[in-house]
């Protein structure tokens, strides 16, 4: 464990007891008192010495299973997870010769903690994010590290986050993940300035003026821009109120002084009124994209999970050789100042990452199962119904469009690889509702499937064959059952003129 001070200091040791109040470190053979209030952050793991003296992390992990279970009381329960139903998890424990087993209520459990991964590959990437990252600090929860500049309250929220998507997710899919471990550690890059963000994923060949944030399957990284973060805010307060508002001020202090101030209560009052009109817009924006900053989260986080544990294979990688070089480039794609040598060593990176691309190696992971996961597990609670996705669907629908199953299956790359942009959407949404049917209607034998899929690689349209077969169906009256299953929701207004027509409102009333 590595404590850093208020102060700007830090010390490393292992822990031995923490309270509310102090954390007590073994350090230098002693032990010494630390008080909660003298900390900024905390990194979590141990640090020894070797031989040669030279200090080396390794993972503190206090319990005898790779999962805990924390209660919303604080208790954590360390028992093997045997069972998930839909209101309650089943954990054993062995005593002595036989074995005890318990029924915990779902509702009184806060999250799950994850067991660190500690292999070469998590140690490798640690130190590559520290050469590209300086000046960000790491937070290590459990198996998620989360990378960042932001500061440590926002921090906190995304954590949070993070560990309910995980449990939640954990507890969905129980099925595929009970019998199976994480490959690797899950790292979670979030950029505090948006064009730090954008000039990172560029070099990913990412339009980041774009996205809120992305899932690199070839790297194994998420990184999010924290839309959230006072940098962002004051961006937008600047572009919605702060010119308009200063504005707003002069015309009322010269009409104050034109006047000798006589109409200086009732002047002031319309000013008030006119800026909170402003502010309720900012409000609305800040509120929207916090929602769409969680829902990117939560669906990039899944592309993750999915991946890291051996589940979906979206990309790899026959070009890994060359992630040394790239890391490389990228830090001094970063730190360069000079214009006309950025734009060069853009070229060179944007290069290097489409000759990874021409040089994968594709497996089974179908871009309908690893986008339907995701758009699924996107929505707060987990598995919801995504008003977003179920619109564009029932808008397809409505326009006479549908993809047949078999034409689904042709796409292997994620998000749906050389089609127009509607097209991918409908794809997105055509995807979520097939997901959602299965996962409503034929839970085991979806899970049967996708098992399957991280078994073997199916050869060229064994795919579909294998998905009928754990069906039971065939394709046509799956096709017709799952169109009479999407059927029966009630048509969904637009939810982009839902809200043009709030943000229309406010100003309407400036008339």
């Amino acid at each position: 464990m590595i404590l850093y001070f208020k102060n700007g200091s830090n010390i490393s040791g292992k822990l031995v007891r923490k309270t509310d109040d102090y954390y007590v470190i073994r350090w230098k053979g002693g032990e010494v008192t630390f008080y909660s209030n003298e900390i900024d952050y905390i990194e979590e793991g141990a640090t020894t010495p070797d031989r040669l003296g030279q200090v080396h992390e390794e993972e503190i992990w206090p319990y005898e299973n790779d999962i805990a279970i924390k209660l919303t009381n604080g208790t954590v329960i360390d028992a093997e997870i045997i069972d998930v139903k839909k209101e309650i998890v089943t954990t054993g424990r062995k005593v002595g010769e036989g074995r005890i087993e318990q029924d915990i209520e779902r509702e009184k459990i806060e999250y799950l903690l994850f067991k660190p991964v500690s292999n070469n590959e998590t140690k490798k990437k640690e130190r590559d994010f520290k050469k590209l990252f300086p000046e960000m600090r790491f937070y290590k929860d459990g198996n998620v590290t989360v990378i960042t500049d932001s500061y440590v309250t926002w921090v906190n929220k995304y954590k949070a986050t993070l560990r309910s998507v995980y449990t939640e997710i954990y507890f969905e899919f129980f099925t595929l993940y009970k019998e199976r471990k994480p490959e690797f550690q899950n790292f979670v890059v979030i950029f505090d300035g948006h064009i730090d963000f954008i000039e990172y994923a560029i070099a990913d060949g990412v339009p980041g003026w774009a996205v809120l944030g992305y899932y690199n399957p070839d790297e194994r990284v998420l990184y999010l821009f924290n839309s959230l973060g006072d940098k962002f805010s004051e961006f937008i307060f600047e572009v919605l109120i702060g010119e308009k508002a200063r504005a707003v001020d002069e015309i009322v202090d010269r009409l104050k002084k034109a006047t000798d101030n006589k109409y200086e209560l009732l002047l002031e009052g319309q000013a008030a009124d006119i800026k909170d009109k402003f502010w309720r817009y900012y409000n609305m924006i800040k509120a929207d994209l916090k929602e769409e900053t969680f829902n990117t989260l939560r669906h990039e986080f899944t592309h993750e999970l999915f991946n890291n544990w051996g589940l979906q294979s979206i990309i790899v990688s026959r070009a890994a050789g060359k992630r040394s070089e790239l890391i490389e480039k990228k830090r001094e794609y970063l730190e360069t100042e000079d214009l006309s040598k950025k734009r060069e060593m853009l070229r060179d990176l944007v290069t290097m990452s489409r000759e990874r691309y021409l040089a994968i190696d594709l497996e089974a992971a179908n871009s309908w199962l690893a986008e339907g996961t995701a758009t699924f597990c996107e929505t707060y609670p987990l598995g919801d119904r995504n008003r977003r996705w179920l619109f564009l669907f029932q808008k397809m629908k409505r326009e006479g469009i549908f993809y047949p199953l078999e034409h689904l299956t042709v796409y292997k790359m994620g998000s749906f690889p050389g089609v127009c942009p509607e097209a991918m959407l409908y794809a997105y949404a055509q995807s979520w509702a097939l997901v959602y049917f299965l996962m409503d209607r034929y839970p085991d034998r979806f899970m049967e499937y996708q098992d399957r899929l991280t078994r073997e690689t199916p050869k060229e349209d064994e795919d579909i064959r294998w998905f009928l077969e754990a069906l039971g169906k065939d394709l046509r009256t799956l096709e017709g059952e799952f169109l009479e299953y999407m059927a029966q929701f009630d048509e969904l207004e637009d939810p982009f003129i839902k809200k043009f027509v709030k943000w229309n409102n406010i100003f309407n009333e400036f008339k």
